[in-house]
């Protein structure tokens, strides 16, 4: 008998800028796959041995730059970063970050994670096309974010097509924008958001709306009764968790009242950007943010080895 043709799976997009350009048959077909061959630790071999990766971050962040720099030594390349680029020179503003992008390449880095809290500069440097470009963190978007809660509620919930999200907690933020955009790509989801702060940009619940989204905002916590998975968005700072307290606006426990809500299936996600926000007094297993972290590295590993490796053979 012949061997079988083994075909290799390839990104769809040089670069990973917004969470809306990544389509679902890409997401299905080829990344969560590979998702499920590294948990069951099938291995790839080094497969991108010889190759190399720059963090570049202008925000600080612990657990999107480490699971980079882990998955891509896990996958046998190379990696360096700056957790905090404004401190360096030539490279301590983004205003020319094309330049920096250039430089990069000039030293034979072969992608660049770019985290920035600047408008459009994320766009600027892929489209300066010198090297693939990962968004890490951008004002209103994080891609790499959106994929690894997806990949979270499919793990917990066996689909994504017809479930029921609660949001809670900051609201205007981009980890909020991002799982939205990337919710939008499957059908009969509806999305019920608890603000503590802010609102979802209108152009964001539009564009969601628009791909069959049901959104709509509720002020009670027991609007989280029928929910499938609840996702926790904490406040920006400390400081910020304190404010809100001290109006009165975020006293949420997370304690056994608060899982009694819940379905008993329900998992809670949370993207780890706790500060002594919201107070976690349980440790039922429907706490996923662990689980949700170690996603993270799977997606990112995913991700870094069909945009970087030669061939990742389909298995």
């Amino acid at each position: 008998m012949a061997n079988p043709v083994v075909k290799a799976a390839i990104v769809p997009l040089r670069h990973i800028v917004r969470t809306r350009e990544i389509d679902r048959e890409w997401i299905e077909g080829e990344l969560f796959p590979l998702c499920d061959r590294l948990r069951r630790r099938v291995r790839l071999g080094e497969p991108l041995k010889g190759r190399s990766l720059f963090c570049l971050f202008y925000e600080p962040s612990l657990l999107t730059r480490t699971s980079f720099e882990r998955a891509m030594g896990l996958l046998g390349g190379h990696v360096q970063h700056t957790e905090d680029a404004s401190q360096f020179f030539p490279v301590r503003a983004p205003t020319y970050i094309e330049n920096t992008v250039r430089l990069l390449a000039s030293l034979h880095f072969d992608a660049i994670v770019l985290r920035s809290g600047q408008a459009g500069v994320v766009e600027r440097a892929a489209a300066a096309d010198a090297v693939p470009v990962i968004n890490g963190g951008s004002t209103d978007d994080h891609p790499t974010q959106a994929l690894l809660d997806l990949y979270t509620l499919r793990q917990e919930l066996g689909r994504l097509d017809g479930i029921t999200v609660g949001v809670v907690g900051r609201t205007e933020h981009r980890n909020v924008n991002a799982l939205l955009f990337g919710l939008a790509a499957f059908r009969e989801v509806q999305v019920v958001l608890v603000p503590v702060s802010g609102q979802v940009q209108e152009d964001v619940v539009a564009y969601v709306s628009s791909k069959g989204v049901g959104v709509r905002v509720e002020k009670d916590l027991r609007a989280l009764e029928g929910v499938d998975a609840v996702y926790l968005n904490s406040p920006n700072t400390a400081a910020h968790a304190e404010l809100l307290r001290s109006h009165n606006l975020m006293n949420l426990k997370i304690d056994e009242q608060f899982l009694a809500r819940l379905k008993p299936t329900c998992p809670i996600l949370d993207p780890m950007q706790r500060t002594g926000d919201f107070l976690v007094e349980t440790g039922d297993p429907r706490l996923a943010y662990y689980r949700q972290a170690e996603n993270g590295l799977y997606i990112r590993m995913a991700l870094l080895s069909l945009m970087l490796a030669p061939r990742v053979p389909r298995g």
